[in-house]
């Protein structure tokens, strides 16, 4: 019923209107929760000019167009409904093939597109060891419960053997918060991809800290600096805007750094990125109720 409703809204209301309405209601939603304690002393510094470099490598493109053979063999390099687009694909390959993580933390499998990406740039970048372990709240492999079957795709599981990475991934078939909240593993990169709700991500975002190693770095999806819809369709996902709106007021030491622009494209014929690293920032700006560095 709720998803009628808003469906309906969205139809009938000028975007601008309803996007302002989807970030009040987030709003409003974070300010029932009670304040979570963020310990940011593990959190690494990204400037905007090593992110650039990590994006615009030569040598990591080169990698890529390589290694982007492989990967559209096992699932078709497309915007498909719900997994992360083609263009932020290359991205998280890029970012991973930059940082070169020995361990890295998925919240939000789904159909597994950004987890074949991730894993084929662990391989291809990080060393024999590197890992990835992914985390939903449903068993993404089963197809009572996967995306992947009603969208006509392979498992997950079924993909990173097809290319060869069965070995790189564990998965995880729970709660994030739960998962965060018990594991004594630690990350050198988080990627935060969940339940975008407000709350939820406020609340998975003081859970990732406690999880990283020294100079760690975590990883938004969804992200809509100030509000602002980034592709052509107008549409925004307002939940992780707002937590961080909330979290760089309760702890000076935490920014948020959108990737913005790609050099290539993400979707809808547009460059743009809904990406966001976490920073460690001395000093920081203020712009739109968010720290940037």
């Amino acid at each position: 019923m709720m998803n009628l409703l808003k469906q309906s809204a969205e139809t009938m209301l000028p975007r601008r209107v309803f996007g302002a309405l989807q970030i009040r209601r987030e709003r409003l939603r974070l300010a029932k929760i009670s304040r979570e304690a963020f310990d940011a002393k593990r959190l690494g510094t990204m400037t905007s000019r090593s992110l650039m470099q990590a994006l615009h490598s030569s040598s990591i493109s080169r990698e890529w167009l390589r290694d982007e053979d492989q990967l559209s063999q096992v699932m078709p390099f497309a915007d498909i409904d719900g997994g992360i687009c083609p263009g932020e694909r290359r991205a998280l390959y890029q970012l991973v093939a930059s940082l070169k993580p020995a361990r890295v933390l998925e919240i939000g499998t789904h159909i597994g597109a950004s987890t074949l990406a991730i894993a084929r740039s662990l391989a291809t970048h990080s060393g024999p060891d590197a890992h990835l372990t992914t985390v939903d709240i449903a068993d993404v492999n089963d197809p009572a419960h996967g995306a992947f079957a009603r969208l006509g795709l392979d498992s997950p599981r079924e993909n990173l053997a097809r290319a060869g990475l069965s070995d790189r991934v564990t998965f995880i078939a729970r709660p994030s918060s739960e998962f965060l909240r018990e594991t004594e593993d630690r990350f050198d990169l988080i990627f935060l991809d969940g339940d975008h709700a407000a709350p939820a991500v406020y609340r998975e975002f003081a859970q990732a800290l406690n999880c990283l190693t020294p100079n760690g770095a975590i990883l938004l999806h969804d992200f809509y600096p100030d509000g602002r819809p980034l592709y052509p369709n107008g549409s925004i996902e307002p939940g992780p805007v707002v937590a961080a709106e909330r979290i760089t007021a309760e702890c000076e030491g935490i920014g948020f750094l959108p990737l913005g622009e790609l050099p290539w494209e993400s979707k809808q014929g547009v460059r743009t990125t809904s990406l966001a690293l976490a920073t460690s920032c001395l000093v920081a700006v203020r712009r739109g109720g968010m720290q940037v560095q």
